[in-house]
C-alpha cells in the first residue's frame, strides 16, 4: 500500500506529513498533526524540478538520492550525474536501534566527506544540531533534516519507510 505524503506549511516552516483520514501527521514527530478546520496550515505542491536536480560536489554533477538503511534511519546519497552507477554517501549510520517513524536527523561522515557539512547547510538539505557522537576517532555531527525538502528530490524511496504506526 502506497503511502500518502503532504506537505505541510505552518507557522513559516514545512513539514513532511502522512496523510490518512483528513489529519495530517508529522513523520518525524506524530505528536504534530494538522487538521483541516482546525489548524493554521496549507499544502503546499511538491516542486517536481527537484526530481533531477543537479548539485556540485568536490568537482563533480550529482543527484540527491535518499535511501534507508536496514534499520529505518535516512542516508543521503549523491549519485554521479555522469555515471550514475557511481555515488558517495554522506551519511553515516551509527544508530544502534530501529528508527520510529521516519527520523529528522541523521549523522554525517565529516571523516570521508569534511565538506558535507557545508554542503548541505548551503543547499538548505540540513542544519547542524549541534550534537556530535564520537565512533572511533572521529566525532560525527548530528543534522536536522529538512524532510520535506528531500522527500521532494525521490518521492519514491519515502514509499520505503516504515511508518505503519501512524
Amino acid at each position: 500500500m502506497d503511502i500518502t505524503f503532504a506537505i505541510v506549511r505552518a507557522e513559516n516552516a514545512d513539514y513532511l506529513c502522512h496523510h490518512a483520514n483528513g489529519i495530517y501527521v508529522d513523520v518525524s514527530n506524530p505528536m504534530r498533526t494538522f487538521v483541516a478546520g482546525e489548524d493554521k496550515f496549507r499544502l503546499i505542491e511538491p516542486d517536481r524540478s527537484l526530481e533531477r536536480k543537479e548539485y556540485r560536489f568536490r568537482g563533480q554533477n550529482c543527484y540527491l538520492v535518499p535511501r534507508f538503511y536496514a534499520n529505518g534511519w535516512l542516508a543521503l546519497l549523491l549519485q554521479s550525474v555522469e555515471d550514475e552507477s557511481e555515488y558517495i554517501v554522506l551519511s553515516v549510520n551509527l544508530e544502534e536501534m530501529d528508527a520510529l517513524g521516519l527520523p529528522d536527523r541523521t549523522f554525517i561522515d565529516v571523516n570521508h566527506y569534511p565538506d558535507a557539512m557545508a554542503f548541505l547547510s548551503a543547499n538548505g538539505l540540513a542544519t547542524d544540531s549541534g550534537y556530535k557522537r564520537r565512533s572511533g576517532f572521529v566525532e560525527y555531527p548530528m543534522v536536522m533534516l529538512n524532510l520535506a525538502l528531500i522527500y521532494q528530490h525521490f518521492p519514491k524511496t519515502f514509499q520505503e519507510a516504515d511508518i505503519d504506526c501512524f
